[in-house]
């Protein structure tokens, strides 16, 4: 809030001075007044209509199953709120995976005050630059939507450095960076060999300086400085030209290894150093991980010439991470018992002296592991996989108090676990810290398969129903919504495969369609006297003998007698109404029981029985998932490669009513699975599937516009990486859902809005 309240006076200072404005010719562009109330609408987020133009406040959230597959199948709308169903279990802001949030609560700062960085891939840390910026290193490639491999620099405002660039030098990961004069230093490994990545370029450019060139043969994983020397830990065993084990020390001067700092580590790797204190207040180097010597294991500690000191946790396990807060050493790993046998689960506190538990603290601890430590002024931050710390839920990240230790209110709420290389946790100042991670969300919310979203706000609302399985089709009519899937049950109660949502609230009808049987829906639609549906393995309706397709009266929602019988083990995938005919996309081998019939035909609307259109012979060679209408043609999609003797048709065909025939030359083509075409007014032709070139053109990944008003295939690239399998064209935006995390080269979780242009 404090910061909504700056930029609210800021504005009105800008606009008024210290008098209020004069409202009184708000819709003269020309006038002050006009420019008040502007800045008024914009502050304000007024989106009511006016003749001043509005402001676009929506920051779409997404959809996460935290692992494992997740996307939005089908998307409909009521009034001012998008209704999506899908494959998912929770909603959140699309934000990437480096996050500004509050130290009261853990909320993201909002889009319109702090722009989203939406990086593609992995962050695993962050640190700042000094100036009120922030350096980021991970496995990604995109930031605000711009190529950046793997190291990045923010500037104040949460906005990119674009003049700060490092060398794309194959893949890698970034897992450590440190700031020291000029030079910023970044550890990790090359993701294509796993040899070890230790470089330093210009904090200001990004540019190489091959000078320093100590090439470990593995991981870097963290990097430390006491000022003049650079302590590098990691999995390597040979770097700057010594064989050293794990931990090396070079001069940040020269740049070279500094052969007299000998650890006596065996074995194993370093994954976190900390350039601190002992009780005595002389500087060591603490380095914790899964390290072996002749005498001590996993958290050891070192004077600055090498020499193993007394200090002995004894953890039974991996250690990720290690700070310090005055006399006290905070842990964080794998482990479950400190000292040789205390029960310490995951997170201990140790004094610096001998490395004892601190007998106060034996309380303290995570259910799961602790991927890392952060400490900042008097608050501790820790990420990792646990979904409680001291027996108070917090999903995977969460802060401590010091030196009390108490559990404070900062709940980020990710999706998932954290694991290594962890997070990078830094300050941001005025009530702020960064955060990264693996995560590509934050500030979740449960939401089983179904969600409803504000068109304004782009945020979830309250009080919709849990579905119990995922949803494959929503079709709107008037105040009830139809909904189907592989579900079982909503909200407790059982309801196979089809459901009716009485409108505005979203409750579940009484009404019961009974489908027998286990048959997954994926489709529905209507016209002015049925609800058409369509799925697989649907055989019985209330009772009645129904393969493949069925339809309901819309007066009483009893089932009609309409029935095109696909026959058993039948699907029906796409539906579509065209003045007295019915168009059935599918994967089937007969209509009205034909045997001869396959994939794709018209039937009456009223009987169910076929009519021979588009044709009696010539049958698309595999299923038909989507189909279209475009003016006087239709567009149908799937994965047919053929048109029975007609020829090659490469997924997608086009069927020409007024000709009563297929287009030859076809039109649009695509080398794999079309699962959703949707014609809008402007022309445009939205396909998506599973396919990475449309009419031979390569980087149309999944989402392709062709427009039908000019016979060609837009240029757009829409850069999502996954399937799309609807879409929606709403108050001048397309809403495109899938199985894709990203879009426009930015972190999108399965939902987008698009002007087609980004």
């Amino acid at each position: 809030m404090r910061k909504q309240i700056t930029f609210f006076s800021l504005a009105m200072g800008l606009a008024f001075g210290c008098k209020p404005a004069e409202l009184s010719n708000t819709c003269d562009a020309k006038t002050k007044e006009y420019f008040q109330a502007t800045i008024i609408r914009f502050v304000t987020g007024d989106r009511s209509p006016s003749c001043l133009p509005s402001f676009d406040f929506q920051d779409l959230w997404g959809v996460y199953m935290g692992t494992g597959t997740t996307g939005v199948n089908a998307i409909a709308s009521y009034n001012d709120q998008i209704i999506i169903g899908g494959d998912f279990q929770f909603v959140g802001p699309s934000t990437g995976n480096v996050v500004y949030l509050e130290t009261s609560n853990g909320k993201v700062l909002p889009n319109r005050y702090c722009p989203y960085l939406k990086v593609v891939g992995t962050t695993g840390i962050a640190i700042s630059d000094g100036n009120g910026g922030f350096y980021i290193g991970g496995e990604f490639y995109a930031v605000q939507g711009v190529e950046k491999f793997s190291i990045a620099h923010i500037l104040p405002g949460c906005q990119l450095d674009h003049n700060f660039t490092v060398p794309n030098d194959n893949n890698k990961s970034v897992y450590t960076l440190l700031l020291a004069g000029d030079f910023l230093y970044a550890g990790g490994y090359y993701t294509d060999d796993n040899s070890g990545y230790l470089v330093r370029v210009n904090r200001y450019t990004g540019a190489l300086d091959t000078s320093f060139a100590p090439n470990p043969n593995t991981l870097v994983s963290d990097l430390e400085t006491d000022g003049d020397s650079l302590y590098v830990c990691g999995d390597f065993t040979n770097i700057g030209g010594y064989a050293k084990n794990a931990l090396v020390k070079f001069s940040l001067s020269t740049g070279l290894v500094i052969p007299s700092f000998t650890t006596t580590i065996t074995g194993g790797s370093c994954l976190d150093l900390h350039y601190g204190t002992d009780a005595s207040g002389s500087p060591v180097i603490y380095a914790v991980g899964d390290l072996t010597t002749p005498t001590f294991n996993r958290a050891l500690s070192f004077f600055p010439d090498g020499s193993l000191t007394t200090w002995n946790p004894n953890p039974n396990a991996k250690v990720n991470s290690i700070q310090q807060y005055h006399n006290t050493i905070y842990l964080g790993g794998d482990f479950t018992t400190i000292n040789g046998g205390t029960t310490s689960n995951y997170l201990v506190s140790v004094n610096n002296s001998t490395g004892t538990a601190i007998n106060t603290n034996y309380g303290l601890g995570a259910s799961q592991p602790v991927a890392t430590l952060q400490i900042i002024e008097n608050t501790l931050y820790l990420t990792g996989e646990f979904t409680s710390v001291k027996s108070v839920p917090r999903n995977y990240a969460a802060a401590l108090s010091l030196p009390d230790e108490s559990v404070t209110a900062f709940n980020p709420t990710y999706d998932n676990g954290i694991t290594n290389p962890g997070s990078g946790i830094v300050s941001a100042g005025n009530g702020v810290v960064l955060f990264t991670s693996s995560r590509s969300t934050v500030n979740v919310v449960a939401r089983n398969h179904f969600a409803v979203l504000d068109e304004v706000t782009g945020a979830p609302i309250e009080g919709t129903p849990y579905f119990d399985f995922p949803i494959k089709a929503l079709h709107r009519i008037g105040n009830r919504l139809f909904v189907g899937g592989s579900f079982t049950s909503i909200v407790g109660q059982s309801r196979n495969r089809f459901a009716i949502l009485d409108l505005p609230n979203y409750q579940l009808s009484p009404i019961n369609i009974v489908l027998s049987g286990n048959p997954d829906i994926r489709t529905i639609t209507s016209d002015e006297s049925q609800i058409y549906v369509g799925g697989n393995s649907l055989t019985n309706v209330n009772g009645q003998t129904r393969n493949g397709v069925f339809a309901l009266n819309s007066s009483d929602l009893s089932v009609s007698g309409w029935n095109p019988d696909l026959g058993i083990g039948s699907s029906g995938e796409s539906i579509l109404v065209v003045n007295d005919l019915v168009f059935i996309g599918g994967l089937y081998s007969g209509i009205n029981g034909d045997g001869v019939t396959t994939n794709y035909q018209a039937v009456d609307k009223v009987s169910g029985i076929k009519r021979g259109i588009p044709s009696t012979n010539n049958f698309p060679s595999s299923g038909v998932y989507a189909q279209s209408l475009v003016g006087s043609k239709i567009f149908l999609g799937g994965q047919f490669t053929t048109i029975g003797s007609l020829g090659t048709f490469n997924s997608i065909a086009v069927y020409n009513l007024a000709s009563q025939s297929y287009e030859l030359p076809n039109p649009v083509f695509s080398d794999n699975i079309v699962n959703h075409i949707a014609a809008y007014p402007d022309g445009n032709v939205l396909i998506g599937g599973s396919f990475t070139t449309l009419n031979g053109i390569p980087d149309h990944y999944s989402l392709g516009v062709f427009n039908s008003n000019t016979n060609t295939l837009s240029p757009w690239k829409s850069s999502i990486n996954d399937v799309v399998y609807t879409s929606m064209y709403k108050n001048g935006k397309y809403y495109i859902g899938g199985a894709f995390t990203i879009a426009h080269k930015k972190s999108n979780g399965g939902l987008v809005r698009s002007s087609l242009n980004e």
